[in-house]
């Protein structure tokens, strides 16, 4: 599977881009090109013998709302029952694009002594994979006013199957056959191997840190592990600091809400552990899955009354996608980004855009703030100049950090149905002074 990654990674060599990057920044154009524009040497096209496993997410949910050129999706090393996976087959070279519309993926996996077949079938979608530092060097150039080099030579056929692990699985190895037919003729695919593992097992894995916590939060949506969302609930209810910083237990509820609701089987098993707990780790745990939509009576009808009204009366959550002004308006763009890190979805990643339409208040805010003795009152126009700054940054940060978020972002810019005020900012993020926090360039 390594050898895939390093493929897509370094058709664009990683050097060259660094060197792009500065180039575009000093705004000399010489490098690559030629009267006529970049130049580009004839690549040969072929289809890559090992293919990539993802969630199915990234056909269903991401791709429909992204551009023709994509980041790769990350190779699935775990899977825990519920989830479900595609195939994605690579092609590199000219004509790669018309080679995979006219080929056809079959596959077959074995598990458990069981084994299922995928008839051979046309991709459900193909997109033109960027290298990795792509986004990076799209930017900076961007901002330089410098044509944009052609940077992708792989692209990505998925599956029109997908596989889903069973809901009674237990600790094994999935093997994963797959053979295409093309205009080039038959080819048998390298085997990939995918490990299975059982909530028992994968709710015995515990933290290492926080840092070791942040990873598994941050990029959930791209190695889902829903074993473990009950190991995050116990360790998130037993630290103080998290509890106490501002808008964690509600990102923490919304991510946790956004993961099982995509995974019923994962949410059932989730629903039989939270049972067993005790205290805030139970009521979270419980509220977390009412808000997913489940139905948690059999569990919340047992408890004490003193529990029951304990659990009515915690603080109500905030709507992420509600844009009134005033002190929750931070809290729901933490929830939305709770969202976004454990299910990948469009959605709230466009609910935190919406602040950005805020821009006048920022403005009359600026000026306000320069005024001596300026009044110092929490005011409508000071909540959404407050967030839109907020906003801004954090969107700019994901767009640097998130290769998905960065692609969601050019979608969005080229999308007839974003309005131009927020166009006009998205193209800004790393340019806008409001975007800085102090101390950054």
């Amino acid at each position: 599977m390594q050898s895939i990654q390093f493929l897509v990674a370094n058709r664009f060599l990683r050097c060259v881009a660094g060197c792009l990057c500065v180039l575009a920044a000093q705004g000399v154009l010489a490098l690559g090109q030629t009267a006529g524009g970049w130049t580009h040497k004839p690549v040969a096209t072929k289809i890559e013998k090992q293919f990539f496993v993802f969630p199915d997410a990234v056909v269903v949910e991401q791709w429909p709302h992204t551009l023709k050129l994509v980041n790769p999706p990350q190779n699935l090393k775990l899977l825990n029952p519920g989830e479900c996976i595609r195939i994605g087959i690579i092609a590199i070279g000219d004509d790669r694009d018309s080679l995979l519309e006219k080929t056809q993926l079959s596959f077959r996996v074995e598990f458990a002594g069981q084994t299922q077949d995928h008839a051979l079938a046309p991709f459900a979608g193909i997109k033109q994979l960027k290298p990795e530092g792509g986004d990076f060097v799209l930017q900076a150039l961007a901002a330089a006013n410098v044509e944009a080099p052609r940077l992708s030579m792989a692209s990505m056929g998925a599956s029109a199957d997908r596989w889903c692990v069973p809901d009674n699985a237990l600790d094994g190895k999935a093997t994963i056959d797959a053979e295409i037919e093309s205009s080039a003729g038959h080819q048998k695919q390298a085997r990939a191997n995918i490990q299975i593992e059982s909530f028992e097992t994968g709710s015995k894995h515990g933290f290492k840190d926080d840092k070791d916590l942040g990873e598994f939060f941050e990029k959930y949506y791209t190695q889902p592990n829903s074993a473990r969302l009950i190991v995050l609930l116990r360790y998130f209810t037993t630290d103080a600091k998290i509890l106490s910083t501002q808008g964690t237990p509600e990102s923490m509820i919304a991510f946790l809400s956004a993961a099982l609701k995509a995974n019923p089987v994962a949410a059932k098993d989730f629903l039989t552990r939270v049972s067993t707990e005790k205290g805030l780790t139970r009521a979270i745990g419980l509220i977390a899955l009412r808000r997913a939509g489940y139905d948690i009576s059999d569990v919340f009808d047992k408890l004490s009354s003193q529990e029951r009204t304990q659990i009515e009366n915690l603080p109500h959550l905030p709507d992420p996608s509600d844009l009134t002004p005033d002190a929750n308006s931070a809290t729901r763009l933490d929830m939305s980004w709770g969202e976004f890190s454990a299910t990948g979805a469009l959605a709230p990643l466009q609910n935190v855009t919406r602040r950005l339409a805020w821009r006048s208040d920022f403005d009359i805010f600026e000026k306000m703030i320069k005024i001596p003795n300026h009044p110092t009152e929490w005011t409508p126009v000071v909540a959404r100049a407050t967030t839109y700054s907020a906003a801004g940054w954090s969107i700019e940060s994901f767009q640097q950090t998130d290769p998905l978020a960065a692609d969601y972002i050019d979608f969005m810019i080229a999308s007839p149905d974003t309005p131009d005020a927020i166009k006009n900012e998205l193209k800004g993020l790393s340019t806008n002074p409001a975007f800085k926090r102090q101390g950054e360039k």
